[in-house]
């Protein structure tokens, strides 16, 4: 069974983009929170 080699650099580069993109994502979902009034709520299980 042949196993693809995985390059740790490029790894690490999808990652740290993964991230950035998160954290994009959140700034904006919040700005629109803020925009619409809208709050978050903790959720009781």
């Amino acid at each position: 069974m042949n196993i693809p080699k995985i390059d740790l650099k490029e790894l690490e580069e999808i990652k740290h983009k993964n991230f950035e993109d998160r954290l994009k994502f959140i700034e904006v979902y919040a700005e629109w929170l803020k925009k619409h009034k809208m709050k978050a709520e903790k959720v009781k299980e």
